[in-house]
């Protein structure tokens, strides 16, 4: 049996230094001709696999482009009502802080209201729109309000037109103006709207109004400007919709026409949606989108309102709700008391004073509405499960007050 042989120790030494060597100047050292006694060695493996370059970062979204994306989003359920552009030019023109105590409590509240109006950075949301969407603010309103049927068409297509525009921020619903005698539900009506679509209401009582500073605010150069009923609606709330009434809209001051911040001049900048969109609040100087202000107007006579408002205007006459619509007006209100207050089971009306009621034609639904509230505490506080409605008393003597 033969013994194995021995490689010489210079072999050895050799082969253990290139073990200890470099993975890459082993592989470059073996492609030489090495000279190992009468060894010729040529080796040609490949050469080991070199680390991965790590891949390369994708470049960073610059920041002017991240934020123009996400207006574009934004847009398509909210509506941005104050730029950062007017909020700064606004500062800007408050200046800094002044150093008489009573200018600087002006100053402050300026400070807070431009604070508010730049929350959420002048974003505000649409109750047409995104997660808040309401599909019709109109169901079963015709219970409630039968002789409004009309309006009630007209505002269903307007919501509908603007829950299905490409660009909700874009839509709006057209200003409305209800016409009818005193008593017919027109103020309760818009106040009924704005309960079902979630929005702040404001009403602006037009009635003999000499100047617009309750809606625009005060000049910023008075003691104790304050800013206007717009610019609180669409600064304080969650949306750029809410709903403001202008009530009795046929009896603004006609001598004031000739000025330019009159209720008139200031209305039609709110009606008329360009000027809408660059509507400015006196006491800030602060210009704002109100172009989707809900703009519900009230009048008693169609002919004393301004021709120049009127053509803005969407207009629907109410009249007095007949007898059947009456009934159901009344059964309405009863039962929106009832889900509101603790009382019997089983509470309704006294079925006699409501055909009494409903025989009385110049009842108006004011009236009957006060009638069921009273009957309804009335019912309360005797613990009975019947209201009964009282018609006010005729020709009842006013009490007189101070010396006789």
């Amino acid at each position: 049996m033969s013994r194995r042989q021995i490689p010489p120790p210079r072999l050895i030494l050799e082969r253990e230094r290139r073990r200890c060597m470099d993975p890459m100047e082993r592989y470059a050292e073996r492609h030489e001709h090495l000279e190992l006694g009468n060894l010729s060695v040529l080796v040609s493996e490949p050469p080991p696999a070199e680390p991965a370059a790590p891949a390369p970062e994708p470049a960073a979204e610059p920041e002017d482009a991240a934020l123009a994306r996400e207006d574009a989003d934004r847009v398509r359920y909210m509506a941005r009502v104050f730029t950062p552009e007017a909020i700064a030019e606004a500062r800007e023109v408050l200046g800094p802080k002044p150093t008489n105590s009573r200018d600087v409590t002006t100053y402050v509240r300026s400070v807070a209201c431009l604070d508010r109006a730049s929350r959420d950075d002048g974003w505000r949301s649409l109750p047409w729109a995104g997660s808040m969407e309401i599909a019709d603010p109109c169901s079963s309103m015709g219970l409630e309000f039968a002789n409004f049927a009309e309006v009630i068409a007209h505002v269903r297509e307007q919501w509908t037109l603007a829950r299905h525009a490409r660009c909700a921020g874009e839509a709006r619903i057209a200003p409305i103006l209800l016409v009818g005698p005193p008593g017919v539900g027109k103020s309760h009506f818009a106040a009924s709207i704005a309960d079902r679509i979630g929005e702040r209401l404001s009403i602006f009582s037009a009635g003999g109004a000499q100047d617009a500073m309750q809606l625009c605010g005060t000049d910023a150069r008075w003691g104790n400007a304050r800013t206007g009923m717009v610019f609180d609606l669409l600064s304080t709330g969650e949306s750029a919709a809410p709903v403001l009434v202008v009530d009795e809209v046929d009896k603004i001051a006609q001598e004031s026409t000739g000025s330019r911040d009159t209720p008139i001049n200031t209305l039609l900048d709110l009606l008329e949606e360009d000027s809408a969109r660059r509507y400015r609040d006196m006491s800030l100087q602060l210009e704002m989108d109100a172009s989707r202000v809900i703009m519900i107007t009230t009048a008693n006579e169609r002919e004393r309102i301004s021709p120049p408002l009127l053509s803005r205007l969407t207009e629907f006459h109410i009249t007095s709700p007949t007898a059947e619509q009456r009934r159901a007006i009344l059964q309405r209100h009863l039962l929106r008391l009832i889900e509101r207050h603790r009382c019997p089971t089983g509470i309704t009306f006294a079925e006699s004073s409501v055909e009494v009621s409903l025989a009385t034609p110049d009842l108006d639904v004011r009236t009957l509405l006060r009638m069921v509230r009273a009957g309804f505490a009335a019912a309360l506080a005797a613990e009975s499960d019947r209201v009964v409605l009282s018609p006010p008393r005729r020709g009842a003597t006013k009490r007189r007050i101070g010396f006789t």
